[in-house]
């Protein structure tokens, strides 16, 4: 596998309307929403029960609204700062056991943050829906993220 294939997600091209659509849903919303001052950023947002970016809405809203999961999907949840480089390497470890012999495990050439994508940090940050059948390489698939229980979508929850 090339190197590229891992670090460059591929994306589904989405008609500009819908993205623009999008953008003033989530302006409307901000609006709407309880604001503090951030410690790095100047403001933080309350948003269903956590606390957040303007700049993290988009993403967040596009992985609950396109997101489907698949029952064979494995979704690692963290925190930030929780252990989450490390819960990554062991479930990708534990998943993909026996798909690698020893000396060619993806994670000897690949960082852990390369071979588990998170949703909204990184495929839904760059694309509003991404192309998850090429981005996931191993099957079944496994996505990490960062929202909280309540955020999820539906789709993940049930």
């Amino acid at each position: 596998m090339d190197t590229a294939e891992i670090s460059k997600p591929r994306f589904v091209s989405q008609t500009e309307d819908a993205d623009k659509t999008l953008d003033v849903e989530l302006q409307q919303l901000v609006q709407t929403l309880p604001k503090e001052q951030g410690w790095r950023v100047s403001n933080l947002y309350l948003y269903q029960g956590f606390w957040c970016t303007a700049q993290f809405l988009k993403p967040v809203a596009s992985f609950q609204k396109h997101f489907r999961a698949f029952d064979s999907d494995v979704i690692v949840a963290t925190f930030p700062k929780s252990g989450t480089t490390w819960l990554k390497a062991l479930a990708f470890s534990t998943l993909y056991r026996n798909q690698f012999a020893e000396d060619e495990n993806p994670l000897l050439n690949f960082t852990p943050h390369q071979l588990v994508r998170f949703l909204e940090h990184d495929l839904y940050l760059s694309s509003p829906c991404p192309d998850l059948e090429n981005i996931c390489v191993y099957k079944p698939r496994l996505f990490a993220t960062h929202v909280p229980y309540a955020s999820l979508p539906a789709s993940i929850k049930d």
